[in-house]
């Protein structure tokens, strides 16, 4: 008999992402858009594995947790949040009021998403090893923007090339900024669609979701429709750049052509003071 999953998760494309691939290996998959209907269908469906967003309107995921940690029937299910925020506090709020483990969205590709499934199911002891279990160190300035709230500029970097994305992350973190690092474009419009950037540094061919796609989105949203966009990508012909500004996009830079120093001197420039 299949195992059954309960999704909640209000981002109904990334349902559909998800719904699609766990359904592919067999799973039989339901979901709810926000925390009380995910409650009711919990009652009803008695799931194997609920995965647990946050963020969510009518009721937070910690709230939905509490609930369905009462429940008699729901009691004994392996849950599992998975959401963008992946702090110190927040994995160990989750952890306490009883998930069995704690996913950030942004570190995991749908199919690596599958795969710690599949090793739950078999009885095997999963993390996610990127998220954060260690407070950050205080960031330095940029320019004349370090609030003492925040310590710098929040940087949403969206780039799928995981050698480019790491090496971008670790210098623009040496030199003070907050670093939010996504690996596909999917992922990076949820970030965005949940908090608010300084400025977003985004690559144009990327799974789940392109560039182009990713930017009209991005601008739509209420949360970072002002946010400047800075492009970096490997294609740079004319119709491109025109597209990319066109949907919003402040500049355009072509990689082989921008050292992460570069794009550093570049932020500064434009955003750092």
């Amino acid at each position: 008999m299949s195992k059954r999953i309960l999704i909640i998760e209000d981002e109904q494309y990334l349902v559909d992402m998800y719904v699609v691939r766990f359904e592919a290996e067999g799973y039989k998959v339901m979901s709810a858009l926000n925390g009380l209907d995910g409650i009711k269908l919990a009652k009803k469906e008695k799931p194997d594995l609920i995965l647990l967003d946050l963020v969510m309107p009518k009721m937070d995921g910690f709230k939905v947790l509490e609930e369905l940690r009462k429940l008699p029937d729901i009691k004994e299910t392996k849950i599992y949040i998975f959401s963008n925020l992946g702090q110190t506090d927040e994995v160990t709020k989750g952890l306490d009021n009883g998930a069995n483990g704690y996913f950030v969205k942004s570190n995991l590709t749908p199919s690596q998403l599958v795969n710690k499934v599949n090793n739950i199911f078999a009885g095997k002891t999963v993390s996610d090893e990127k998220v954060s279990v260690k407070p950050r160190k205080p960031a330095k300035c940029v320019g004349k923007t370090c609030a003492p709230e925040s310590g710098g500029l929040k940087v949403l970097l969206m780039e799928d090339e995981r050698a480019i994305l790491h090496m971008y992350q670790d210098q623009l973190e040496k030199e003070g900024l907050l670093v939010t690092a996504t690996a596909n474009g999917a992922w990076g419009l949820a970030q965005a669609k949940s908090k608010k950037f300084d400025v977003i540094i985004m690559d144009m061919n990327m799974p789940a979701m392109n560039g182009f796609r990713s930017l009209t989105e991005i601008k739509k949203s209420e949360v970072n429709k002002a946010t400047p966009v800075m492009i970096v990508s490997n294609s740079a012909q004319d119709e491109e750049i025109e597209r990319a500004k066109q949907l919003g996009a402040d500049c355009f830079f072509l990689k082989s052509r921008i050292t992460p120093s570069r794009l550093i001197i570049e932020i500064k420039k434009r955003y750092g003071s």
